[in-house]
């Protein structure tokens, strides 16, 4: 799955939760899109990172450390 920084600065948590179809109840917030990330498989590759802020990406290499089940790259 490829998500773009550009998108997500412009749109947020409503973009994350479309492009990683993330369930109804997703609380639009990074202790959410941890849980999110750390409860399902995913390989999520990221372009234009420098458009993404920093606590952002960290949340996306936490869940990364903490689920074997999810691919975190920055392309």
């Amino acid at each position: 799955m490829l998500l773009d920084g550009k998108l997500i600065k412009q749109r947020g948590h409503d973009y994350l939760m479309e492009a990683l179809d993330l369930p109804d109840y997703y609380g639009k917030n990074l202790d959410a899109l941890y849980d999110c990330l750390t409860e399902r498989e995913f390989e999520i590759e990221l372009i234009n990172a420098g458009e993404v802020d920093e606590d952002i990406l960290e949340t996306f290499r936490d869940a990364s450390d903490e689920n074997d089940l999810l691919k975190f790259k920055i392309i």
